[in-house]
């Protein structure tokens, strides 16, 4: 019953969702040792309206023992346009045999968005796009154990802040939950689906990254 009553509501999001691009967590709950790097592709289905297609590139860098950084640049069609930016994250808690990892990021974008994205309040079809500046934290969880085929590093988040197009600011937050599938040292692959609460869109993406020492 409570599995059910968890899938309306989350169906309800998808469904009322606001139009508002941003982008997804991916690898920000990824901890990397100081001086390891990690490098990302991943594609991204828009599912709310406005409905597209996109791509983000991103490389990350281990800093010190509780933070790393992270920069990002991605396009795409309908409202996934190009983008680019950054987070940098605390590893608050580290994910050990004793306790999940906690921590939050702070991830700030520079975006061009489709117009029917951006909020303009229309319902016919708008064309061109909008600049967009977003900044955002995201706490999160995660926690990474042993399976059969692999490790398995299931993760939530709860994404907000605040975003300023033509001068106006608003208020986004989201829900976002996946799982990263290592199937080597160096490889993993994601699943995540980031389903907009307010001013944001539902997207549902995969990724693939790759680990350097």
């Amino acid at each position: 019953m409570l599995f059910r009553s968890l899938m309306v509501a989350l169906l309800g999001w998808v469904l009322l969702a606001g139009p508002e691009a941003r982008a997804t967590v991916f690898n920000a709950v990824q901890y990397l040792e100081p001086g390891q790097s990690a490098l990302g592709i991943e594609p991204e289905f828009v599912l709310s309206s406005g409905s597209g297609f996109g791509a983000s590139f991103r490389y990350s860098l281990g800093l010190n023992d509780l933070s790393n950084a992270s920069f990002l640049i991605g396009t795409g069609s309908g409202p996934r346009q190009f983008r680019f930016g950054g987070n940098y994250t605390f590893d608050v808690f580290p994910d050990d045999e004793n306790q999940a990892g906690m921590g939050v990021a702070l991830q700030a974008t520079y975006a061009r968005v489709g117009m029917q994205s951006a909020g303009t309040g229309v319902t016919e079809p708008a064309s061109g796009t909008q600049a967009r500046f977003e900044t955002l934290l995201l706490p999160y969880i995660h926690n990474r154990f042993s399976s059969a085929g692999g490790d398995v590093e299931p993760f939530f988040s709860f994404p907000f802040g605040f975003s300023l197009r033509d001068g106006h600011f608003q208020l986004s937050s989201a829900v976002a939950v996946g799982s990263f599938f290592h199937r080597s040292p160096r490889v993993a692959y994601s699943m995540e689906l980031n389903v907009g609460v307010n001013n944001a869109e539902t997207i549902l993406a995969g990724g693939v990254l790759y680990f350097f020492d």
